[in-house]
């Protein structure tokens, strides 16, 4: 309900001073006119200040009062409770060893690599403001209606400047890790989402990208370590322009929304601080933030001007995970992944030094060797085949032997049987098989031989298991005759 300006003057001079109600007309009385005349008066000035507080303290005040949560606080950790910096440690993958029955490796000192990287203390922030109670309360109603509100309000609002200003740091660690890092993983867009066809465009690369995050990989992190997501630990960060546009235009039009339905944590954020990026998929802790320290501290009170100061104080450590996954969807040009091309034109097998006796193994594996060439600083690979014994010759004939006994194990040992004599030649055939996933698979073969050396008894290391590696049962028993 509206109030009348006549009505605002009558309560005033009912409340001013003896000086006030003397020298200014009653508005009740006298006319609006004169009223208004007389408190303007350049000779009054101080009545009209003394109007001015009244008509102050007949307002009623509303305080506007929201607090602004940082939508990311559900990525921060929890609160460290001591140290101003903390390490982050990655285990490497380790190789994988053959079996060997005779392995001599056990005190053989095999270190595990690690990854690491440190975050510190960089964000430490203050937010204050002075309050004044005595002027404060001069400015109120009698009955302090307004006062405690307003002051319940300016420490909210310091409270969701800590968080506004919390959530754009926070952000900003895309841009710090695309500058840092040599540049985040871009997956090209031909457009901005804002159509039905587009916006499909961004939901199968996303798709897409989750599908293969799945496996462990080095493609979308920024260390030497190999890793992977689920389903659970996907986050989708788009701005409220893209999402509005995947619900309306995209998600709408699709008959079976549960084949095309983002099926991962999606957080909605004011804008990426990066150009032309319309989406990014990360890992959950991509965005690594931490408090050390966080609370208002007792007010501080000036008895000279009779103020009290509000201190918040926030120091936390903020900054980006160079072992999470992150990819960003763009109308930029594509990250382009490095491929190195081989040309592969001859297989060998190296048996120089060889040696093998009669019921021994040889003293050193066989070698295979790829020849050509390749665009990058890594060596012709894989070396590996499938080796086949494909005769034994004595005297320059074939002869007969046991395979159980002769053969060449997984690490390229070749095993003589006792069944072999000096000077019998073993024939052997390589043959590779790597398969090219990238294109024709050529296949390449290669030819050796190895001479039976019967002075090699001291030469490699007899173990019965590795030359008899297969159990032969032999049927002793005799058969029943009927007795009379």
């Amino acid at each position: 309900m509206a109030v009348l300006n006549s009505t605002i003057l009558e309560k005033a001079w009912l409340s001013g001073t003896n000086d006030y109600q003397q020298r200014i007309p009653n508005p009740a009385i006298s006319s609006y006119a004169e009223h208004v005349a007389a408190l303007f008066d350049p000779m009054n000035n101080d009545l009209y200040n003394q109007f001015s507080g009244m008509l102050v303290g007949l307002m009623g005040t509303y305080v506007e009062s929201k607090l602004f949560e940082n939508p990311l606080r559900a990525l921060k950790k929890p609160a460290a409770q001591w140290g101003n910096t903390e390490r982050r440690v990655a285990v490497k993958y380790l190789q994988a060893h053959s079996y060997k029955v005779d392995d001599e490796t056990l005190l053989k000192l095999e270190k595990p690599e690690f990854v690491e990287w440190f975050y510190s203390v960089g964000e430490p922030r203050r937010y204050e403001f002075s309050w004044s109670k005595y002027e404060m309360q001069r400015v109120f109603s009698a009955d302090g209606y307004g006062y405690d509100d307003l002051l319940a309000a300016t420490i909210s609002q310091m409270y969701s400047s800590d968080n506004y200003d919390e959530m754009n740091i926070m952000i900003q660690m895309f841009a710090e890790a695309d500058q840092r890092m040599g540049g985040l993983f871009r997956y090209n867009l031909s457009a901005a989402p804002t159509t039905e066809a587009t916006g499909k465009e961004l939901l199968t690369g996303i798709r897409a990208v989750a599908g293969r995050m799945k496996f462990p990989t080095r493609l979308y992190n920024h260390i030497p370590v190999p890793v992977f997501e689920t389903g659970d630990t996907l986050i989708l960060w788009v701005t409220p322009e893209t999402q509005a546009n995947l619900d309306v235009n995209t998600l709408a039009s699709v008959f079976q929304l549960d084949k095309a339905d983002i099926q991962y944590r999606i957080i909605t954020i004011p804008e990426f601080p990066l150009p032309n990026v319309y989406a990014a998929l990360t890992s959950e802790d991509f965005v690594y933030a931490r408090d050390v320290y966080y609370g208002i501290e007792p007010p501080f009170y000036n008895p000279a001007n009779m103020t009290s100061k509000y201190y918040l104080q926030h120091a936390e450590m903020i900054g980006f995970n160079p072992a999470a996954n992150c990819v960003l969807f763009t109308t930029d040009a594509a990250t382009t992944v490095p491929t190195i091309t081989q040309t592969v034109t001859g297989m060998s097998i190296g048996v120089d030094e060889i040696e093998v006796g009669p019921g021994l193994h040889s003293n050193k594996p066989i070698v295979v060797s790829l020849t050509g060439s390749v665009d990058g600083p890594i060596k012709v690979e894989p070396k590996a085949a499938m080796f086949n014994i494909t005769s034994v010759t004595r005297d320059n004939k074939a002869i007969t032997f046991d395979r159980a006994k002769t053969y060449i194990d997984n690490r390229g040992f070749i095993y003589a049987g006792d069944d072999l004599q000096t000077d019998d030649v073993i024939n052997i055939e390589a043959k590779s098989v790597y398969i090219n996933p990238s294109g024709t698979t050529n296949v390449y073969t290669a030819t050796a031989t190895i001479t039976v050396d019967g002075s090699a008894n001291s030469i490699g290391k007899y173990c019965a298991v590795e030359a008899m590696p297969f159990i032969s049962y032999v049927d002793g028993t005799l058969e029943a005759t009927a007795s009379e």
